[in-house]
């Protein structure tokens, strides 16, 4: 009899084992930095897609590198900041969407409205289908 208790307690300690080890990789596979594509990629890929000159891909090129290095030096000092960041959410806030408007408004003067409008529509599609993505790995849980 003591034998099978014991073999038993085997059994559940090895489980018990495997299944935290199991855990533990999800976990890790989750924190995985993400790498954006570059701003030559974003320029050439939006090059393709509303096809503009090389005159205009050159520019939004150097637009979307503009954009890069603001974001870069705005992780850098939220990293710093942190705490004080979470007090001034909503300055933050304002703040990127005055960051944004500029970003629109000087696309719009590069490529033209109409590329403008098509460009957002693009937007607009990959954002709902990266929505319903997620919705659909949580369901799936």
């Amino acid at each position: 009899m003591k034998k099978y208790v014991f073999l038993t307690m085997v059994a559940l300690l090895t489980l018990s084992l495997s299944v935290s080890a199991q855990d533990t990789d999800k976990k890790e596979r989750k924190r995985a930095p993400r790498e954006w594509p570059s701003a030559e990629k974003r320029a050439e890929n939006l090059a393709k897609e509303l096809d503009l000159t090389t005159d205009q891909q050159t520019k939004v090129q150097a637009l979307f590198e503009k954009q890069d290095a603001k974001r870069t030096a705005h992780h850098e000092q939220t990293k710093a900041t942190r705490e004080q960041q979470s007090k001034n959410r909503e300055e933050g806030k304002a703040l990127r969407e005055k960051e944004l408007e500029e970003f629109n408004s000087e696309l719009e003067s590069i490529i033209g409205k109409e590329k403008t409008e098509q460009w957002n529509t693009l937007k607009k599609e990959r954002w709902e289908k990266r929505a319903k993505g997620k919705k659909d790995r949580a369901g799936s849980r």
